[in-house]
């Protein structure tokens, strides 16, 4: 077990329930699909290290979800743990805060430059963004409930859901990680991107930010936190889709 969290008390008050996708014709995401929303960051944008909110690039599997009000939304974290636990928005602002600049990269970043083509997005290289994340270290909330001996992984789900491809049946979007990654002092649940909170897009009003690893593990949208005691293996995890980036 790493040392106990030590950071300055976190704000998870504000609220952004708007969208950023509508941008001025030219100067926006280059658009990839509209349903669900998929576009790359502009290439003139990529030449700074920082990238503007506005124009971070997007990979949703799913449309983006609504629920019917935000102040009823919460957070649920389950599974082998000593304390089945529930977290409201404000019950966020008790915990310690921590912000880290961190790079985001689709799986499929530069797909369009194979030969052969191979299925999925065609990105060129502007699925890779840039931003300044805030947020609470995940090991916070999962030492207060308690990691009981036996757990495996932890496995989150965000309130996106659908069929991820033909024939599957309609599923919510779930990745794993490792409890030794769960745990790393890095890995963010965040509600801030740049300073301002996060964008339907980008997972209001809270997803998970993992540092190192391709999008598709920063889940969105976070309704479910469950720690189990075997490896994961649902779709997106060893699916035929499960290197597509998020």
């Amino acid at each position: 077990m790493m040392d106990t969290c030590k950071c300055s008390k976190a704000e998870f008050g504000r609220e952004r329930s708007e969208t950023l996708s509508a941008q001025p014709e030219g100067k926006g995401l280059v658009t990839i699909e509209h349903e669900p929303i998929i576009g790359e960051t502009p290439q003139a944008t990529l030449q700074s290290w920082l990238t503007p909110n506005p124009l971070f690039y997007i990979r949703n599997h799913y449309s983006i979800p609504q629920w019917e009000s935000d102040s009823e939304w919460a957070l649920t974290l389950d599974g082998h743990v000593d304390n089945t636990l529930s977290f409201s928005r404000e019950d966020f602002r008790s915990f310690p805060i921590q912000t880290l600049p961190i790079t985001l990269e689709c799986a499929g970043n530069n797909r369009s430059d194979l030969e052969p083509q191979v299925p999925g997005n065609p990105f060129q290289n502007g699925a890779v963004s840039t931003a300044i994340w805030a947020g609470v270290p995940l090991r916070c909330l999962l030492e207060r409930a308690g990691i009981k001996e036996g757990a495996v992984e932890v496995l989150f789900e965000g309130f996106d859901a659908g069929e991820p491809a033909p024939g599957e049946q309609t599923q919510p979007y779930l990745r794993s990680l490792s409890i030794d990654v769960a745990m790393h002092p890095h890995t963010l649940l965040a509600y801030e991107m740049n300073g301002e909170p996060l964008s339907r897009e980008h997972g209001y009003p809270l997803r998970l930010i993992v540092p190192g690893w391709y999008g598709m593990a920063s889940v969105k949208w976070l309704r479910r936190i469950s720690v189990i005691q075997e490896k994961f293996e649902g779709f997106f995890q060893k699916g035929p889709l499960y290197h597509r980036g998020r």
